[in-house]
C-alpha cells in the first residue's frame, strides 16, 4: 500500500464568468480571460478544516465572494488573478475554521 490509495479530489474545470464552490468540490479550474467570480459555501455549512483550491489560468481577476455576512481574510471578498510574469498560475487553497474562511498558499 502507497499511502495515497485512499486519496482522491473531484477536480472540475469552469469557464464562466460565476460559479458557486459546492460540497463535491474539492479543486476547481477557472479558464475563462474575463472577470470571475465564486461564491463559497456559509461557513457555517461546512465542516471546520475544509479546504479547496482554486487555479486561475488565464487573465482576468478571480474574485473570492463568501455567502452573506461570512468573510475571508477577514474582508468581504478576496481577489487573485493569474500571473503574468512568466505565465505563472494563479492558485489559492481556501479553508475554513468554522467561523470564517482563510487564504492558504496564494499566489
Amino acid at each position: 500500500m502507497s499511502g495515497l490509495d485512499n486519496t482522491s479530489y473531484t477536480v472540475r474545470t469552469a469557464s464562466g464568468t460565476t460559479d458557486t464552490m459546492t460540497a463535491n468540490d474539492s479543486v476547481v479550474i477557472y479558464t475563462n480571460s474575463g472577470a470571475k467570480t465564486v461564491v463559497l459555501p456559509a461557513v457555517t455549512a461546512i465542516q471546520p478544516g475544509r479546504e479547496y483550491s482554486l487555479i486561475c489560468t488565464n487573465t482576468g481577476v478571480l474574485t473570492i465572494d463568501p455567502q452573506g455576512a461570512d468573510n475571508i481574510n477577514g474582508s468581504a471578498t478576496f481577489a487573485m488573478t493569474a500571473g503574468t510574469v512568466g505565465g505563472v498560475t494563479g492558485r489559492c487553497t481556501i479553508i475554513s475554521d468554522g467561523t470564517q474562511w482563510f487564504t492558504l498558499n496564494s499566489q
